[in-house]
């Protein structure tokens, strides 16, 4: 696991909240999939793109892309040319308050290769990752507060997780980077 605490500038980080909540190319929405048989509401908003013609697919859902919408496209190349992996696929997560969350779960679907490049914009929010495979201890975890502009680069192999908090947080916009390999 690798952060680079400020990957872009406060500045930066709040055009790209703004744009990202505000423009037409991006569409939010709030999946439904089914856990142990029953149907549940993801605990945050979801969007995507990548290169076009692309279906990244986990919880049985479908994520066809489009292609890339430019200010999205440029900070992939950024991004690229920073951590040296190329990227085609962009999953967006968007948690309007800490009562929204994503749970202990596995990147580790048919077809994802590389590493994970997430790019945290908005409020700080703590995110938690099961070194365990790593060091052959068991339950070794480890936590990082993710502020504005972060970029942290993992394996989404291990267990990772964005934890609910009952402290007063703002929006979090967190852009994770794949590279999709069929």
């Amino acid at each position: 696991m690798n952060l680079i605490s400020n990957f872009i500038e406060e500045s930066e980080a709040q055009v790209l909240e703004h744009w990202l909540l505000s423009s037409s190319q991006v569409t939010w929405q709030q999946e439904q999939f089914k856990i142990y048989g029953r149907e549940v509401l993801a605990p945050r908003e979801i969007a995507w793109c990548g290169d076009a013609g692309l279906n990244y697919r986990y919880t049985q859902l479908d994520h066809r892309t489009k292609g890339w919408p430019e200010p999205l496209a440029a900070l992939r190349d950024r991004i690229q040319e920073a951590l040296n992996q190329p990227f085609n696929f962009l999953l967006m997560n968007k948690y309007v308050d800490g009562s929204q969350y994503m749970g202990w779960h596995r990147d580790d679907e048919v077809g994802c290769a590389g590493k994970i490049a997430s790019l945290s914009v908005g409020a700080v929010r703590r995110f938690a990752i099961d070194l365990s495979a790593d060091s052959g201890a068991e339950g070794v975890r480890e936590s990082v507060d993710l502020a504005n502009g972060s970029l942290l680069f993992f394996d989404g192999r291990q267990r990772h997780c964005l934890r609910a908090t009952k402290r007063p947080v703002g929006v979090r916009i967190n852009l994770t980077f794949r590279n999709l390999a069929f």
